[in-house]
């Protein structure tokens, strides 16, 4: 069976994240299984790659203990790193029928 996923909001906020920063900002994309088809995997999320070490390393460091916090929420799931524009392709091919 052919099943397409198709998440409108995921797509045009992966669009928004590509417009403010940039296609090459790294994310993690998030794949999950439907009841409808067990045998495929779905983008269903994505959250931003490692922070960037800029000139303010408070902030460094508060942002990298978040994203500490946000892979560990990542441990049983199947994930992919990748570009944003990458991920936006992919969403874009998920939501059509293959």
């Amino acid at each position: 069976m052919n099943v397409s996923y198709n998440n409108e909001e995921l797509l045009e906020e992966v669009r928004q994240d590509m417009i403010e920063f940039g296609e090459e900002l790294g994310v993690i994309a998030i794949y999950s299984v439907f009841p409808e088809n067990q045998d495929k995997y779905y983008i269903t999320d994505y959250i931003w790659g490692e922070p960037v070490h800029d000139s303010d390393m408070d902030i460094y460091e508060e942002e990298m203990k978040l994203h500490e916090k946000e892979l560990a929420t990542l441990e049983y799931t199947k994930h992919e790193k990748m570009t944003i524009k990458e991920l936006y392709n992919n969403l874009l091919k998920q939501s059509k029928i293959i």
